[in-house]
């Protein structure tokens, strides 16, 4: 938001009455250099110049309107500068200094509230800057007043269906995801979030039909092409669950999470027309050289392309990687696993 609502022209009149009456040009040239900040601050130097203006003003005896005036304008400062920062974070791997960049941001976020209590962006914000720091209740209770400031504000509303998703309250989560598409019922992540939870809750034919929906909205997104594969794939439907695999990588071709999910079928069907061992083993090592590294399935799958080509040292080695970073609940299977590939067997899904 550019320019406040609240910057009228009779409140222009009103301030510039009240500076002449009182306080006189330094008062005057204050909101003039204010005013003209608010229009174009686009960087941290400059809304925070924008910010030392609001607090010398705080300073000083102002009349009811100028003092209105320089608190919400340092509120709408302070969110803004806390977006560069939250952004800024989104855009380094220094783990150090993303806890810098995320602390000054809950910073002015909060210094934002404090000035305008009413100030729903800056609460949304101040929300993932919460989630982002592992704080989920308070980040909740943000999103949860955000809400209630806003009741039409969609993005607050699918951050925490998107939260409860990540903490596992399926159906929470889908009331909230059901909420945004009453809102807008072409939001492609929120009709797939619907899908997520259905698939969760297993209510798998409610989940496959919002799928069905989120490909008729998105047809050529590639990851919401893969979404359904995956319900396709853990349902059992290997064929459909290829050619929308297939279909991901037609539109993004180094997708990582096609070619590991193609690659975990071409491996590890339990029905031979699907299975391609050399194939599976080309798309799983594409899969973790464009990924980050850092999730267990892809070198899961790898291992499992490698098994399933005779590898079973490296497979051995490779699951070993996986076992290293994946989820407490995830290391039983993967465990299995390498106790087959330490018998020379390669893994099978079992028969849907």
């Amino acid at each position: 938001m550019r320019k406040m609502l609240w910057q009228s022209g009779w409140t222009w009149f009103v301030l510039f009455a009240c500076v002449s009456m009182v306080h006189g040009q330094d008062i005057k040239a204050m909101i003039t250099e204010a005013a003209k900040l608010s229009d174009t601050a686009e960087n941290q130097d400059e809304l925070t110049r924008l910010i030392d203006i609001c607090e010398e003003a705080s300073e000083l005896e102002l009349g009811e309107e100028q003092v209105e005036y320089f608190t919400k304008l340092e509120a709408w400062a302070r969110n803004k500068r806390g977006e560069i920062y939250a952004e800024t974070s989104l855009m380094t791997d220094d783990p150090e200094n993303i806890q810098k960049l995320e602390a000054a941001a809950l910073k002015d976020f909060s210094l934002a509230i404090k000035k305008n209590p009413k100030h729903w962006q800056a609460i949304h914000n101040r929300a993932l800057s919460y989630a982002l720091l592992g704080q989920i209740e308070q980040a909740l209770a943000d999103l949860d007043l955000a809400i209630q400031l806003n009741p039409k504000f969609e993005t607050a509303i699918y951050n925490k269906a998107e939260l409860l998703y990540e903490a596992s309250h399926f159906a929470p989560a889908l009331k909230q995801y059901q909420t945004v598409l009453k809102l807008n019922p072409k939001d492609v992540g929120a009709m797939t979030g619907q899908a997520h939870c259905f698939y969760r809750l297993e209510n798998y034919e409610a989940a496959m039909m919002a799928y069905n929906q989120a490909v008729k909205l998105a047809p050529e997104n590639a990851l919401v092409l893969s979404n359904r594969a995956d319900a396709y794939s853990d349902l059992g439907y290997f064929k459909e669950a290829v050619l929308d695999y297939k279909k991901a990588l037609s539109v993004e071709k180094d997708l990582p999470r096609a070619q590991q999910g193609l690659a975990w079928i071409l491996a590890t069907c339990p029905d031979d027309t699907y299975r391609n061992p050399e194939l599976a083993l080309r798309f799983a090592k594409a899969a973790v050289t464009q990924s980050d590294g850092l999730d267990f399935r892809y070198f899961d799958t790898l291992a499992a392309a490698e098994a399933a080509t005779g590898q079973f040292d490296v497979a051995k080695a490779r699951v070993g990687e996986a076992i290293k970073k994946a989820p407490t609940s995830e290391k039983p299977f993967l465990q299995h696993r390498l106790a087959l590939y330490e018998k020379r067997q390669a893994y099978r899904e079992p028969k849907r």
